[in-house]
Parts: C-alpha cells; sequence; structure tokens
C-alpha cells in the first residue's frame, strides 16, 4: 500500500513495495476484505449458537443469538413511563411473525462483528502498513488496540447510554396525546426496539473510528493541519451534530446534541495529537534533509 516514494532510510524493497501497480493494492484489498468477512461470518456461528444460560443441567438450550434481543430489551426499553404524576406501562408486542429473522440477522451479526474486531482492524491497519515508516509500523499493534476499543465503546454507548435514552424521551411524548381521565398503554413495537438498538450501536461503532483515521491522515502527512482551522472545526461539530439528530429519534434534542458532544471530543483530541505527529515529522525530515546537505558537503 502507498505509492508515494518517501525518504528516510527506507530499503530499496519498501520503495517497490510502495510504488507496486494499482492492481496488486486491489488484489491485496479483496484478500483481506474475504478474510474479514470470513471471520465476521464465523464469529456471528461460533457466539450465535453459545448457550446464553449456561447452565447445562436444566436440559434447556437458549442460544446467544436468541437471548440477545431479551438483554437489549430489559437493557433499553423502560416498563413505565411517568408524566405530570400518571404512570403509563410500557407493553411490548410483535408486529409480524416474520420480524424474528431480521431480529436474529441483526443479532449475529452485531455479535460477530463484535467478535471479531480484532482481526477487523488488524487487517485494516496491516493493509496500511506498507505505506508507513519503520518506526510507525511500530504504532499498528496500539492502533489495532485503539480500534477495537473505540468499536466496543461505541457499541457500549449505544445500548447503555443512547438508545435508553432516546427510547425514554421519545415514549414520555406519548402521554401528552391522552385526553384528560382515559387511560392508555403505550405499546412498542420488539423489533423496533431491538432494530433500533442494534443499528445505533454499528454506526456509534463505526463512527467511532474515525478520530483514528484522522489521526493517521495527519500523522502519516497525508492531511495538512491547516485544514483543522476553527472555522472548519466549527463545520465539523455542525456534521457531528447533524449526525446525532439522524442516530437519535430523540425529539427534544438533548440526544442530538448529547451525541454530537461524545462524537466531537474524540475528534477534537485526534486532530491535536495528528498536528502533533504531522509536525515531529516535518521536523525529523528536515533534519535529515540538512545531514544529507552537510554529508554532501563533506565529501565535496
Amino acid at each position: 500500500m502507498g505509492g508515494a516514494k518517501r525518504s528516510g532510510g527506507d530499503t530499496s524493497e519498501d520503495v517497490r513495495e510502495r510504488e507496486a501497480p494499482l492492481w496488486d493494492h486491489i488484489v491485496e484489498l479483496s484478500i483481506r476484505l474475504r478474510r474479514i468477512v470470513c471471520a465476521v461470518l464465523i464469529s456471528s456461528v461460533v457466539l450465535s449458537v453459545l448457550p446464553a444460560n449456561w447452565n447445562f443441567n436444566s436440559g434447556v438450550y437458549v442460544p446467544l443469538v436468541s437471548y440477545f434481543p431479551s438483554l437489549i430489551i430489559q437493557t433499553v426499553l423502560p416498563k413505565q413511563v411517568g408524566l405530570f404524576g400518571k404512570t403509563y406501562n410500557v407493553v411490548i408486542m410483535p408486529e409480524s411473525p416474520f420480524e424474528t429473522f431480521q431480529i436474529i440477522f441483526l443479532s449475529a451479526l452485531l455479535l460477530g462483528l463484535v467478535g471479531a474486531s480484532p482481526i477487523v482492524a488488524r487487517e485494516v491497519w496491516a493493509y496500511l502498513e506498507p505505506a508507513l515508516y519503520p518506526h510507525e509500523k511500530k504504532m499498528i499493534k496500539k492502533l489495532v488496540v485503539v480500534s477495537v476499543g473505540l468499536f466496543l465503546f461505541g457499541v457500549w454507548l449505544a445500548v447503555y447510554i443512547v438508545a435508553p435514552w432516546t427510547l425514554k424521551i421519545t415514549l414520555s411524548l406519548y402521554p401528552f396525546f391522552v385526553p384528560q381521565g382515559y387511560e392508555a398503554i403505550i405499546r412498542v413495537s420488539v423489533s423496533d426496539v431491538v432494530i433500533l438498538t442494534i443499528e445505533l450501536a454499528l454506526a456509534l461503532g463505526i463512527v467511532f473510528q474515525v478520530p483514528l483515521i484522522m489521526y493517521y491522515l495527519l500523522a502519516g502527512g497525508i492531511l495538512d493541519p491547516s485544514i483543522f482551522s476553527k472555522d472548519s472545526m466549527k463545520i465539523a461539530f455542525v456534521v457531528m451534530l447533524f449526525i446525532g439528530a439522524v442516530i437519535s429519534p430523540d425529539p427534544s434534542g438533548l440526544g442530538m446534541i448529547a451525541i454530537a458532544i461524545l462524537l466531537y471530543l474524540p475528534f477534537y483530541i485526534a486532530v491535536k495529537l495528528g498536528e502533533k505527529a504531522y509536525y515531529k515529522r516535518v521536523l525529523r525530515e528536515l533534519v535529515k534533509e540538512e545531514e544529507i546537505d552537510v554529508i554532501r558537503v563533506k565529501k565535496r
């Protein structure tokens, strides 16, 4: 990976590797993508069939893929919502007999991505590795760990913070439409709750990779730090607000702001660290160029 020739004591093999034809990069990318797909599929199958109860003496087998949706509902959906001193019960009901297939598929997909996340991160960063300097290649293992950590943090944030908060606020708006003197039960679709939570988990897990990508692009000299001026960072925050509005259906706007802040902070930190790494890189290259000039003068 990497077609640009870079100085810094690279061997001829490194240079040839970086100047490899585009087709070689496409072939390597397809190989790594196949590995990622296979890892996710294998992880999905293995984790899905694992027993969720771990009680073999009872003789009841509950696969993790079927227990996982019920765990999501217990975590994100309130049993009751209160407003103006009144309490309303929340009832879950299926919408159709076929929604179970969609729930199982998405549950297996999330389990597979979580289980295979170290392999996915390793394959992605290994594809980028040839374009790095030798000292930068040592960072790959750290980047893999950080990438997996950010993905899992995004999943955790969605399941335990964003989804419960979003559903609680959204369901709390229903009593406003109930006339005085009427009793109401709030009915919620099982598939809506589970699918919303899984989609939030996948979205936040992927979005939280952006700070790491920004750091890599800056540290690698691919992006110039001048791009991230005060005005552009303000625009970035507005984009985060838009993403928060898309991810969170919370009509109050609080969920949108909370998600935007949680997305912006890692992005801001990554940009600042990337700028620092960029200028260190520039300084290191200038020092090497001066050393080369000194050697040339001495030879003369």
